[in-house]
């Protein structure tokens, strides 16, 4: 063929322009996360720096035993996730609605990796394991408020800042297929986000589609733990937590597509707690170090490293199950 093709053709100068555009937004996309966390991070270590000594300092009573220790602490933690969500959204505005949760989840960890790990704390309550233990586990109960709170607020501020066109931003085309009724439907912001169609669901399936979620996630989850969370270091949970907890939400998130998203975020708080109290019928193979595997790591680990594995995973369930639902509404449309 004598014709040029497409590939040799020269580039024009505004594609060019174009392109190299497109790249420095999602630079700076990228970006706006990694400072939110850091400012959330800081910001954690400075609040429970000033209220929560560490756990290796009986710090865990505070937040465990509640107006029996320390209200203080628990309410002014509580405080502090709400500015960090607030914080969150605002510096990633208008992407996904739990973008803020997501900052103020990761904000944490740096908090748990300050704190260290669980071996001091089994050092020094060696005389007393099983309490300390009921302690670690009773903890849970703050964090699971704590996570239930997080999700109430993320719903109230991206319902009156946020944007309803955040499925752009995680590249899902909208409105999808060339339906009128598809293209004209609200757009599921929060719970059942996964749903393509209509919102109303009969309460007994409700039901039944969140304790799915909730089960698949708990074995999904501990699956993962078992196999990566194999030491007591602050890095090991970190990355067994993340990883765990996002391909857990994920696996739930595709069979139960309607659950709750407040379904999945309270399952490492309930994996901890069940760690805690199964933790003293299981010797210890050697000082300060636990022989149960859930519970080689702080509570604290879970509720951030997990719910953010967590959040990651449900939105990768979220772009999966809409980029297959635009397949066949793609294939269907007139050439």
């Amino acid at each position: 063929m004598t014709g040029a093709t497409t590939d040799n053709l020269p580039s024009h100068p505004m594609e060019n322009s174009i392109s190299q555009h497109h790249a420095l937004l999602g630079f700076l996309r990228q970006l706006r996360y990694v400072v939110a966390c850091i400012v959330a991070g800081i910001f954690f270590i400075y609040v429970a720096g000033k209220v929560i000594p560490s756990p290796n300092m009986d710090g865990m009573k505070s937040l465990a035993a509640g107006p029996a220790i320390s209200l203080t602490a628990e309410l002014i933690m509580i405080g502090g996730l709400v500015v960090a969500v607030v914080i969150g959204t605002l510096l990633t505005w208008p992407d996904a609605p739990h973008a803020g949760l997501f900052i103020a989840s990761v904000g944490l960890i740096f908090l748990a990796c300050h704190w260290g790990p669980i071996t001091l704390l089994l050092a020094l309550h060696h005389t007393d394991l099983a309490g300390a233990y009921r302690t670690l586990a009773l903890q849970n109960i703050f964090w699971i408020f704590y996570i239930l709170i997080g999700e109430a607020v993320s719903r109230g501020i991206y319902e009156l800042i946020g944007s309803r066109s955040w499925p752009l931003y995680l590249g899902l085309p909208w409105p999808y297929g060339a339906n009128a009724a598809l293209a004209t439907a609200a757009y599921p912001s929060f719970a059942n986000i996964l749903i393509s169609g209509s919102t109303d669901r009969p309460v007994g399936r409700r039901v039944a589609q969140n304790l799915l979620a909730f089960i698949s996630t708990m074995i999904v989850a501990g699956i993962f733990l078992f196999l990566l969370l194999k030491s007591q270091q602050p890095g090991q949970a970190v990355f067994a937590c993340l990883v765990a907890f996002a391909a857990a939400a994920f696996v739930s998130s595709t069979l139960a597509p309607q659950a709750d998203s407040w379904v999945i975020w309270i399952t490492p708080p309930v994996i901890a707690a069940i760690g805690g109290f199964l933790a003293p019928h299981v010797a210890q193979p050697y000082p300060a170090h636990t022989g149960l595997f859930l519970i080689r790591t702080l509570p604290i680990y879970y509720c951030s490293a997990g719910l953010a594995g967590a959040i990651f995973g449900y939105y990768a369930a979220v772009r999966m199950h809409y980029r297959r639902v635009m397949e066949p509404s793609d294939s269907s449309a007139p050439a």
